[in-house]
């Protein structure tokens, strides 16, 4: 078979069109991304309160730039073979599995070794001794990732996210208890500002891992993988891998650029102030990501060769984006005083902080949602473009922002290029015959007035009560929850039904 026509097969689908199966399974798995995402990110946020007492800022700042390296290793070296894998026409055949099983192995032994080789020079360029100690040992989760049957991607292509949200759930909750536990025993035994206490985070993100891998081999229903190289599936794979690492690539710098540069310009404390906020803006983002990587993209994957994709992607994205467009609005609204309700002094920051990176996780998500159409059918150049233009408005607006405006002046910077990014993105569907930017731009207006509204009935209120943060966040927060449940409710009833996942039903069905 010539790489031409292996290249073709990738992007074959392997189901029938959309239909009462299709819609069956999708909306199974979406309960299961919701209800698992949900769960994991309770955890985390629950966590991350007990955490912030427990340790000190400069801590999650360190943690932030260890992982950040850890991320960037992983993707610098993706050659997608998961993508490949819930695309391609041989994603059920076992010796294609053991191949991409094999390179995926090879990947996280490599990724070890060259966190290994940079751990010093970073560590140096940084100013962090500890780094030299930290990479080698935070590389293991990559490593044993690499491990990872491939029984789990063989579920996302069927839309089976039970056992995946399982394996995420087990993996999450015991690395989050051994976190806390650790940093228990760490408070005990060393100051409370010493850096080593990033040992615990560490070591719970290890202890997960290993958890994840045992998972994936035992309770995921699927081809027990070995060691196996056949060289047709080997071109296939890295065939359609080379715009995926092109494109991870970027999306790595483009995602994860602010915190290295912010973490050689400000202090370690403020990157851990940065991060807490950027931890929360990130959630309606995250949920989105996570649907679009298990629900909308093998679905895409499915009716994209039946000429169906533009009848589907409108209704499968304006739910998720009414979601999205709710909580940003929330956190513009109500970030200054939820942070100080939930955080010490420490972190007062965040407050403002999160109001920004509400409005460039937003413009994320509008730009997650598109992905997920343009990956269905293989334009990931268009993916990979966003992420270029992204990282070179980065490369000139967070310097112009520090200069301008300081520390504030950069985040808006990054906000900016996010919203660049989302503009390639919405050129590259439109190219698709898909229509989506009129319903974004309304969106994104009712998220800013939205916001508006909150913001000056939480002012309102701490003008009342004299600045107190309490009443200062119900107000906020009962004005926006008021206006987007109105929406929701509308949303819902022209659907017909009330069901809150019927949407999915509805899209696949028809």
């Amino acid at each position: 078979m010539s790489e031409k026509n292996e290249s073709a097969s990738a992007g074959t689908s392997r189901e029938p069109g959309p239909g009462r199966g299709l819609s069956k399974h999708a909306v199974k798995a979406s309960v299961w991304v919701i209800g698992g995402f949900a769960a994991g990110q309770l955890l985390r946020f629950l966590a991350n309160l007990v955490l912030a007492r427990l340790l000190f800022p400069g801590v999650f700042g360190l943690a932030a730039l260890t992982f950040i390296f850890i991320q960037g290793l992983q993707m610098f070296t993706d050659v997608g073979t998961g993508p490949a894998i819930v695309q391609s026409a041989r994603g059920d055949d076992p010796v294609f599995l053991d191949t991409a099983w094999t390179i995926s192995c090879g990947r996280g032994v490599l990724i070890w070794l060259v966190a290994c080789i940079i751990a010093k020079p970073m560590a140096t360029f940084y100013g962090q001794p500890l780094i030299t100690q930290l990479l080698p040992v935070a590389a293991l989760t990559a490593a044993l990732g690499g491990f990872e049957a491939t029984a789990l991607h063989t579920a996302q292509r069927h839309l089976r996210a039970d056992r995946i949200t399982m394996v995420d759930l087990a993996g999450q909750s015991v690395g989050i208890v051994a976190n806390v536990v650790l940093a228990l025993v760490y408070r005990s035994l060393v100051a409370g500002d010493d850096p080593r206490a990033i040992w615990a985070i560490i070591a719970g993100s290890l202890l997960g891992s290993v958890v994840r891998l045992v998972l994936s081999f035992t309770i995921v229903p699927g081809a027990r993988n070995r060691l196996r190289m056949e060289p047709v599936a080997r071109r296939l794979l890295f065939g359609f891998g080379r715009w995926v690492f092109i494109s991870t690539l970027l999306t790595f710098l483009s995602g994860q650029a602010d915190r290295l540069i912010f973490g050689k310009l400000v202090p370690l404390e403020v990157l851990g102030v940065y991060g807490i906020a950027w931890n929360l803006a990130q959630l309606p983002t995250a949920v989105t990501y996570r649907l679009g990587s298990l629900v909308l993209f093998p679905s895409y994957s499915r009716v994209a060769a039946t000429g169906e994709l533009s009848n589907v992607y409108g209704r499968a994205r304006l739910p998720l984006l009414i979601g999205a467009a709710a909580v940003a609005s929330a956190f513009v609204a109500c970030g200054p005083p939820m942070i100080s309700i939930l955080y010490d002094r420490r972190y007062v920051e965040a407050g403002w902080i999160l109001q920004l990176l509400a409005l460039s996780g937003w413009f994320q998500t509008l730009e997650a949602t598109n992905s997920a159409a343009l990956l269905s059918n293989a334009r990931l150049s268009w993916m990979a473009s966003g992420s270029a233009v992204k990282l070179a408005g980065m490369a000139v607006l967070l310097p112009l922002g520090m200069y301008l405006g300081g520390f504030p002046g950069a985040v808006v910077g990054l906000v900016a290029s996010d919203l660049l990014k989302y503009l390639v993105s919405a050129l590259g569907v439109a190219g698709m015959g898909l229509r989506g930017f009129g319903v974004d731009l309304a969106l994104t207006g009712a998220l800013a007035a939205v916001g508006g509204i909150g913001l000056a009935a939480g002012g309102a209120a701490a003008a009342v009560v004299h600045g107190a943060h309490l009443p200062a966040f119900a107000a906020a927060a009962v004005a926006t929850c008021a206006i987007w449940s109105g929406v929701g409710i509308w949303y819902l009833r022209k659907l017909g039904g009330g069901n809150s996942l019927g949407w999915i039903t509805s899209v696949f069905s028809r």
